[in-house]
């Protein structure tokens, strides 16, 4: 499964309102207990505990003491019935169409019957799914709609951000490299023989004998960077004179011959060139704080009663 499967499903599931029928329990978690009122508005044990599970599973321990790990969980759950309550609040609908949309984007990362298994491992339906979808959706409309729509950047925040941060913004030194692979390493010795007397020719040699995909192209790779992909083969290009020919260098894929074409020098990048990045930074770091503040204010003038007790009898 791909990483990014697990953690929208994951998501999905840590949607839960704590209603859903047919949810999981222990005895230890009785479904029809109330651990919390958000607003009059229940949090029972049996979402708690769900959510536990989901949020440890694969675990082997927990992280901190179970009375932390049962806070910070309870905590999510207050949260995301506030929002949600401040949503209806606000007439903040989202579509059954988007919600389809978001149901078969989860379900086509899956393939087989992986996500009918998954649904029955949690006992959860379809149309429950669906549902939790559209909580999530709903919040996230909630914070695109009425906070985040209010951040702005401005000029002076983007300047002064360089400004401070000028030491991350610099480029380094690169290569242009072309390269021919060969399928053997004498295949490789006799046409880098052949490179010493016709080294003009080794873009023709790329096309016509490259068994990489680049030799269509003349058997260029672009501009590389230190350490990137297999550096202890690529590296040896920036030891190499433009337009020299590399000695035949092995890898997992073949016998390799390089040239570079073009270097360029390790240098700063100017606030303009980094502009865009810098305002994507400065508003992540806005929307991360307005949605904590926004969360803080809804707490503050929300009424919530906890059972200490309840809360202790709910495990993983």
């Amino acid at each position: 499964m791909r990483r990014g499967a697990a953690v929208i499903f994951a998501a999905v599931l840590a949607a839960a309102c704590g209603r859903c029928g047919g949810a999981r329990t222990s005895n230890a978690a009785p479904a029809d207990r109330t651990v919390a009122l958000a607003n009059g508005e229940p949090v029972t044990a049996q979402a708690l505990h769900r959510e536990l599970s989901q949020s440890f599973a694969g675990s082997a321990t927990l992280e901190g003491s179970p009375d932390v790990a049962r806070r910070r969980v309870l905590d999510d759950l207050i949260d995301r019935a506030l929002l949600l309550q401040e949503s209806r609040a606000r007439g903040i609908v989202v579509g059954e169409d988007q919600v389809e949309r978001a149901f078969l984007r989860v379900r086509s990362e899956y393939p087989g019957s992986h996500f009918d298994d998954l649904l029955a491992k949690e006992r959860l339906s379809q149309s429950e799914l669906r549902a939790r979808l559209k909580a999530q959706l709903t919040i996230e409309k909630l914070f695109h709609d009425e906070v985040f729509s209010q951040i702005r950047v401005a000029d002076a925040e983007v300047e002064r951000y360089y400004v401070d941060h000028v030491a991350e913004f610099q480029a380094p030194e690169m290569v242009r490299v072309s390269q021919i692979v060969m399928g053997t390493r004498d295949e490789a010795l006799q046409l880098r023989e052949r490179l010493r007397r016709e080294p003009q020719s080794f873009a023709d040699f790329a096309r016509r004998l490259s068994i990489a995909p680049e030799g269509r192209n003349g058997g260029d790779l672009g501009y590389i960077s230190r350490g990137g992909g297999f550096p202890e083969v690529f590296d040896l290009c920036f030891a190499l004179a433009r337009n020299a020919i590399s000695d035949v260098t092995p890898s997992p894929y073949g016998f390799h011959i390089f040239k570079v074409t073009d270097r360029k020098p390790a240098q700063r990048l100017g606030p303009e060139q980094v502009r865009s990045q810098i305002i994507e930074r400065l508003e992540r770091e806005k929307r991360a704080r307005t949605q904590a503040e926004y969360l803080a204010a809804l707490r503050k003038r929300a009424t919530i009663q906890i059972d200490e007790g309840a809360l202790a009898t709910v495990i993983p």
